[in-house]
Order: structure tokens, then sequence, then C-alpha cells
């Protein structure tokens, strides 16, 4: 009878060690994946870090600011080539380069509120809207107050686009230079089908009008991210030579590469027909960045001449 416990003993034990091993073994396993798992993520830590800038209160570091400069483009993006810019210098260029202007405008006139919906015209004699003349807004919301301003000051008519204000007519006059259109900007014509918002391409609109070989004095465009799709059809299809002024609020929502690359080459193909910033100016009612070494907004007024 002791023997037999006694064999009954060792089986038990064996099983038990077998058990043992086994989950030792599946232990060992999870550990290098979770060995892995940390490794990959602090590599990804550490890229991520390499777009933003550390702070210390007190430190002065100058070296920030001289990174700025280096990797910064803030002049014409013409003769750039984009494509052999890393990452940090898209995002770099990108806040750096839409916020400063690179030509002089000696005389500028509000349009609209002070605030948000005024927009500033270039009113040096060579650039300034002459009766005739024709003004193109593109996103309204309800405040027609830049659209009245221009119609009542330069005499120009203003033909002023939205295809979200559902509570107005597809197409009437506000006034006698005033004429509203719901009309959506974009890079193809056709019709939403979430919203049945029509959109169309801006050489489509400019026939609509009958205005295919008419210079429009001023364009003025806050279309929320849509003239990103816009405007490479307005430079590839030429009508935005025929432009005299652009101005237009370029909303950035990423900081990936695929997201900065085509649309620093869509401000690009804007400075090759002949634009050039002559005032620059931050939205504060867009949301905050901080991917820059100081703040940043998400939305920059942009307001560029052709001479």
């Amino acid at each position: 009878m002791s023997i037999s416990r006694s064999r009954f003993r060792v089986r038990l034990n064996n099983a038990d060690l077998s058990r043992m091993s086994s989950l030792l073994i599946k232990i060992l396993i999870l550990l290098g994946v979770a060995a892995a798992a940390v490794f990959v993520l602090f590599q990804l830590g550490s890229s991520a870090a390499s777009f933003t800038f550390e702070f210390r209160e007190d430190v002065i570091d100058l070296n920030i600011l001289n990174t700025v400069r280096r990797e910064a483009n803030v002049g014409n993006l013409s003769d750039v080539n984009l494509d052999e810019l890393s990452t940090r210098e898209l995002l770099l260029t990108m806040h750096s380069h839409i916020d400063n202007a690179n030509t002089m405008c000696n005389r500028k006139i509000r349009m609209g509120y002070t605030g948000d919906g005024g927009w500033e015209i270039c009113d040096d004699p060579d650039v300034r809207p002459r009766v005739p003349c024709i003004i193109y807004s593109f996103g309204i919301s309800y405040d027609f107050s830049f659209d009245d301003d221009a119609a009542k000051l330069y005499g120009c008519h203003v033909y002023s686009f939205d295809p979200s204000m559902r509570r107005e007519k597809d197409f009437y006059d506000r006034s006698s230079h005033v004429h509203f259109y719901k009309i959506g900007l974009s890079g193809t014509t056709y019709v939403n089908q979430d919203n049945k918002w029509l959109l169309m391409t801006f050489r489509d609109i400019r026939e609509k009008l009958g205005h295919t070989n008419t210079t429009v004095d001023i364009v003025k465009m806050d279309i929320e991210s849509s003239e990103w799709e816009a405007l490479p059809e307005m430079v590839a299809s030429g009508e935005l030579r025929r432009v005299k002024q652009l101005l237009l609020e370029y909303h950035l929502v990423d900081q990936t590469r695929d997201y900065l690359l085509p649309r620093l080459k869509a401000i690009q193909a804007v400075e090759s027909v002949g634009f050039q910033k002559f005032y620059v100016h931050k939205n504060h009612a867009c949301t905050v960045s901080s991917v820059f070494p100081v703040t940043r907004t998400r939305c920059y007024e942009v307001h560029y001449l052709k001479r």
C-alpha cells in the first residue's frame, strides 16, 4: 500500500512539473512579445517626439529657433522640391510659410467686420478693383458683411456662394450688386449625395455666370478645408491666372506627411502663377496647435495679390 502511494505521488509530481514547464514557456513567450511591443512603442514615441519641442521655463534654448530657421521655408515655394523635405520640415514650413507675407501692399482696406468675417483688400492703384469689377465670395454662413461693403465701396458686382445656407433660395439678388447662389466650390462638379449640395469647379462657375473670358478682381474663399480640393483645379484649368487678388483661409487638421505634402503643393501651385502674400492673419477662433515651438492656429487667413 505504501509503495502504491509513493508511485502515485511521483506521477503527480511529474504531471505538475510538466504543467509548470508549459506555463513557464508561455510566460516567457508573453514577456518576449511584451518587450517587443514596448520597443516598438518607444521607437514610435521617439519619432513623434521629433515633431515637438520641449520647453523648460528655467532654460534658454536658442537651438529651437535655429531649427525653425534652418528647416522651415518662408520664401516662395515655386523652386522648392517638397518631395525631398522630411515630415518635420514639411510641418515647420507649413506653419512658417503661410504665416509670413512676402510682398508689400501700401494701403489695405478691411471690408466687413473687424473680427471674423472681415477681409483685407489691397487698394494699391495697380491691383485695386475698378468699375466694372467682379468679386467672387465663397463661404458666407449668413455673414454678408464683406460682400456688402465691397459692393458699396468699390461698386463691384459681388457673387456670393454657399451651399450650406438652407434657409436661402437657390438664387436671389440681395441687392443690385450682391447676387447669391446656393453653390459650393470644389475640385469637381457634382451633387453631394449626403447633404444634396451642388458643388462646382471654379471654371464651371465662371462659365455658368458668363465670366469665362472676364477678369475676376477678387476671389474670397472660406470654405472649411474644401480649398484643398478647389485650388489644384483652379490652377490646372488656368482660371486662377485671371484673378487679381485671392483672399482665403487655409484650414489645417493633421500633421502627417500624407496630409501636409499635397497641401503644400497646392500652395506652391498658387504661387507658381504669380501670387504673393501681402497680408496674413491667424484666426483665433480655430483650435490652436502646439506642434510648433510657439502657439499656432489651425486656420490662417492669407491674402494674395498678383501684379
